[in-house]
């Protein structure tokens, strides 16, 4: 809930502006530490036109700000994909640029309402010119530093980078604990069946919960619904070795937190389904962008790489022992990463070469299992272009690459 709330676009505006109230009428208590001299320095006016100019400036550069993103956010769902606009919204550096300007005029107006109501001596005024420089300055470093972002943020490929730093958090936190703090479930749990109440994704899993409750009724609980999984009343959350009461049963729906949409932090593969989307749509007709498809397959190809390498079976004792969690199952990460590519790519020859020699390279991560998947994609990817290409040498450098995929040992 905290997550989900700071990244909210709202709250930081909230922070900035409250800081900025706070600057604005605590000026006062500073007023015994400026030297007489400095006060008397200050010319009548002064502070209320820097102020003025300073207000008027902020909500038109606000308001220009407000819009580019909006613009930004526009582009990148009609160029990328829907999905994609959230990353973007919840951008740290988007929001603090509109954080600071808002907050520049909330302190300026503050500033102008407590001048007009004689708030401020005449070394009270001293201290709230000097704030009013340091914010002008702050607001100077934050604008251009927001041309440069407007720059980036239009472009597809830095649309795909944010995504790709999401997906690689989430699949980096899932490797060092593949079971979420809790042990291996068996391959088909038994037991008690706990439906949800209601129909949506499950877009967070508290596990520290679903240990208490397990620990309260000596038993334990096999999670079977992961996040990213569509939940419904006629899918099964859990499977407790008991029978839950009405309250047992409330409180575990309680430890699953269900949405309309997908989230990135604990579903690693939301991340890669993003990026194919992104591919996906590249090699339609009316984009028809196979380098951004070629450039999807090499983020998904390190992704991927990066997850098998760091993937642990979690050597240190689990901290929720009576919950048991299913590891990611790497055929579903294939799927998720490359399913849409191998039918959107099958007339392309340039991406389907690149598809052929990703698969070779991740079907040689042995350990994490990647061998089966990359030769049945491989497989299919050289079945849909077999038909899709029409010169027969086009097909032959296709199938050459296809073999070497399934050349792999399993």
């Amino acid at each position: 809930m905290w997550e989900q709330l700071t990244r909210r676009l709202w709250f930081r505006v909230g922070l900035y502006g409250l800081a900025a109230v706070a600057t604005a009428l605590v000026a006062v208590w500073a007023t015994p530490f400026v030297p007489a001299s400095l006060a008397a320095r200050i010319r009548d006016g002064a502070t209320w036109d820097i102020l003025s100019i300073l207000a008027s400036s902020m909500l038109m550069v606000a308001t220009f700000a407000l819009g580019a993103m909006v613009t930004a956010f526009a582009a990148a769902a009609q160029s990328a994909t829907p999905r994609a606009t959230r990353v973007l919204i919840e951008d740290p550096f988007s929001q603090n640029v509109l954080s600071t300007f808002l907050g520049a005029f909330v302190f300026s107006m503050v500033g102008l309402v407590a001048l007009g109501l004689g708030y401020y001596s005449r070394a009270g005024e001293a201290v709230l010119l000097l704030a009013s420089g340091l914010v002008t300055a702050l607001v100077l470093v934050t604008f251009f530093g927001w041309l440069d972002q407007l720059v980036n943020m239009v472009r597809l490929g830095a649309t795909v980078a944010k995504i790709a730093d999401r997906a690689e958090a989430a699949l980096l936190s899932r490797a060092a604990a593949p079971h979420l703090g809790g042990r291996r479930r068996p391959e088909a749990p038994t037991g008690h069946a706990l439906a949800a109440a209601e129909t949506g994704y499950v877009r967070h899993l508290d596990m520290p919960a679903l240990q208490r409750i397990a620990e309260a009724a000596g038993g334990e609980i096999a999670v079977a619904s992961l996040p990213g999984d569509l939940a419904s009343p006629a899918t099964a959350l859990v499977h407790t070795n008991w029978r839950p009461d009405d309250d047992t049963a409330a409180a575990i729906r309680a430890a699953f937190t269900l949405g309309q949409e997908r989230s990135f932090e604990q579903d690693p593969r939301f991340g890669l389904v993003v990026l194919a989307e992104i591919g996906s749509r590249a090699l339609s007709p009316g984009i028809n962008d196979p380098g951004t498809a070629i450039g999807v397959i090499a983020v998904q190809q390190r992704l991927l790489t990066l997850w098998a390498e760091a993937r642990s079976e979690e050597a240190e004792a689990p901290r929720c022992p009576r919950v048991l969690v299913p590891p990611l199952d790497a055929r579903n990460l294939f799927e998720d990463a490359f399913e849409p590519l191998t039918r959107d790519a099958a007339p392309l020859l340039e991406v389907g070469l690149r598809l052929q020699h990703s698969l070779a390279a991740l079907a040689t991560l042995g350990p994490a299992g990647f061998a089966r998947p990359a030769q049945h994609l491989s497989a299919k990817a050289m079945a849909l272009a077999a038909e899709a290409l029409p010169l027969e040498a086009d097909r032959a450098r296709l199938r050459a690459a296809a073999e070497k995929v399934a050349a792999r040992p399993l």
